[in-house]
């Protein structure tokens, strides 16, 4: 594709990341990414009637999982696709709202928040377009978006009252939001008591698997939850057909992709996934463990660079990423789901299935990982088609008791963590109830020699390794501070002890450098040709000021490596 010589116009919009992750239910994260998919849709659809090329995202037919970041070949003026945003939102808020002054009446009189719904259709998103000049390149027109993004658009609405529970950030909804009155007349307790009937009526006539009746939730917030309802997508639907059906475009893929996720997200089809602990049964282990769950959070890694530097392949690369969440999204999981899976960016969770007759342990996830980049990510193919970037995992394994909000920022730091530390890897994260937590990031390619696995206790029992006597030798010598910043040789010895010989000497290969070919990479380096070092970058263990290597900076990230491995080894792997 020539990528000169043609105008490209680029669009996007925000919030994306804080508006998923302001979830209190799994419910929230499907509605939040339907509907990012949904809105980008739209504006394609739009730049498409208007005689202009999608470029990137490829396969417009595909709703699930659209970026929200779109590409187009050709003249699409600003006004009309703010225009096809606005209208596409519109279309979603007022849905949603009839619905409520519909179905929940008795009391309740709506005038009031009826502006409040106006202000939230008009300012919910920012909007960002631009358009290169005849001679400029996909990426210089990126490039322009990316300048124009730092002068925000953003328009914030203020309200009067409290805020809701799950973001602390807007008001809550209620038919009395809005209302004007006297702030020395304000009575917080009628508030809180008008509040908690609302949502007590809106929880009867949704069902608790929708709404709990101690929630507070903002519009944005409420909408997430009740799009995914059967009566309200079907609504959505109808005004489907009058807003965009008339002109003649195909809007079938996203009225069936809408009637598959108010199918996917019935009360039945995902009430095994409960984050609380069962109160019935004999084995006490059983019963403590049950209802732990695994979240994982991915991102290729360096896809705008790979871009920067093949433009002309923006459309292929698209189609190839968006071919993959397609696979991945649909792909069978006897122990989880994934919940979203946008191209290169994707999130799941392992969790137990009534139907599986397995119970979920943390062993399953680490030995699914060990398979992922060979099997999932590059989907077993031969290497010429493998995919041209590498690809970053945070893991968070986490109790019942912990809330779902926190477990996604978990999630998402664990992801940042893996990049931070190098790329082309996973970082396992142990979640507990205070908040504290542990972390071990490993490059995909030590993952996939058997390091773990590898594992043997002091009776090398094979059969149900205990990952305990390395965890209580590691807590011996941490008190009498044995390991030294200036060597790792009880780290090392660790190793020798409690890993296969082969595991041991990979870990510990030395090359003619001072510091050990497989614990650094340079940091230019291609890794899908080269392995990643286990500690990450070489820029990260230098001197300050020179590019010569800091060998304490890497004894201690090494130790601390090695001591992180038999910790979270241990909550992980042991059986």
């Amino acid at each position: 594709m020539n990528t000169t010589n043609k105008t490209y116009t680029v669009i996007t919009f925000a919030p994306v990341q804080g508006f998923i992750e302001k979830s209190r239910k799994l419910r929230d994260l499907y509605g939040s990414s339907y509907l990012l998919s949904y809105l980008s849709w739209i504006i394609c659809s739009a730049a498409e009637k208007h005689g202009c090329k999608v470029v990137s995202p490829a396969l417009p037919n595909i709703t699930q999982g659209m970026p929200n970041q779109i590409i187009i070949e050709g003249d699409f003026p600003e006004e009309n696709a703010k225009l096809a945003l606005l209208t596409a939102w519109k279309c979603v808020t007022e849905s949603c709202r009839d619905w409520v002054e519909e179905n929940v009446k008795g009391e309740w009189e709506y005038r009031s928040w009826k502006r409040s719904w106006g202000l939230w259709t008009k300012y919910a998103w920012e909007f960002f377009w631009v358009q290169g000049q005849a001679n400029q390149s996909i990426s210089d027109v990126r490039e322009k978006l990316n300048e124009k993004k730092r002068w925000r658009d953003w328009t914030g609405i203020n309200w009067q009252g409290e805020s809701s529970t799950l973001s602390g950030a807007d008001a809550i909804a209620y038919p009395k939001l809005g209302q004007i009155s006297d702030p020395r007349q304000y009575d917080y307790q009628q508030e809180k008591q008008d509040v908690r009937r609302f949502y007590e009526a809106l929880s009867e006539k949704l069902g608790e698997s929708f709404i709990d009746p101690k929630e507070e939730l903002s519009i944005p917030e409420l909408i997430k939850r009740i799009i995914t309802y059967e009566s309200i997508s079907n609504k959505l639907i109808e005004r489907f057909r009058l807003t965009f059906g008339q002109d003649g475009a195909n809007i079938e893929p996203l009225i069936e992709d809408t009637k598959q996720i108010s199918k996917d997200l019935h009360p039945s089809s995902f009430k095994d996934l409960n984050r609380h602990k069962q109160k019935n049964g004999t084995d006490s282990q059983t019963q403590q463990s049950r209802g732990f769950q695994g979240w994982f959070q991915g991102d290729g890694d360096k896809a705008g660079e790979y871009l920067k530097k093949f433009p002309e392949k923006t459309h292929d690369f698209s189609e190839e990423m968006r071919n993959w969440g397609k696979w991945f999204k649909n792909k069978p999981f006897k122990l989880g789901r994934v919940i979203y899976a946008g191209g290169d960016d994707f999130l799941g969770v392992f969790y137990d299935k009534d139907d599986s007759g397995e119970k979920l342990e943390p062993r399953y996830c680490v030995d699914w990982f060990r398979d992922f980049k060979p099997k999932i990510w590059h989907e077993n193919k031969a290497k010429e088609e493998q995919k041209k970037i590498t690809v970053s995992v945070g893991f968070v394994w986490a109790s019942p008791d912990i809330p779902q909000r926190d477990v996604l920022q978990h999630c998402r730091e664990a992801e940042k963590s893996a990049k931070n530390n190098g790329r082309d890897r996973i970082a396992f994260r142990i979640l507990f109830n205070n908040g504290n937590h542990l972390e071990w990031v490993c490059p995909w390619w030590l993952l996939e020699a058997g390091l773990l696995s590898s594992y043997r206790d002091r009776e090398h029992n094979q059969e149900k390794p205990n990952w305990t006597h390395i965890y209580n030798d590691v807590a011996v010598l941490e008190s009498r501070h044995a390991f030294d910043d200036d060597s790792t040789d009880v780290a090392m010895g660790l190793l020798e002890i409690y890993f296969s010989k082969e595991i041991a000497n990979l870990i510990k290969r030395q090359s003619l450098c001072k510091w050990n070919s497989n614990w650094l990479h340079d940091d230019d380096a291609d890794l899908t040709l080269m392995r990643a070092g286990i500690l990450g970058q070489r820029k990260n263990y230098t001197k300050e000021n020179t590019d010569e290597i800091d060998n304490i900076k890497v004894n201690k990230a090494l130790n601390n490596w090695i001591i992180n491995l038999a910790k979270v080894g241990f909550h992980l792997c042991q059986q």
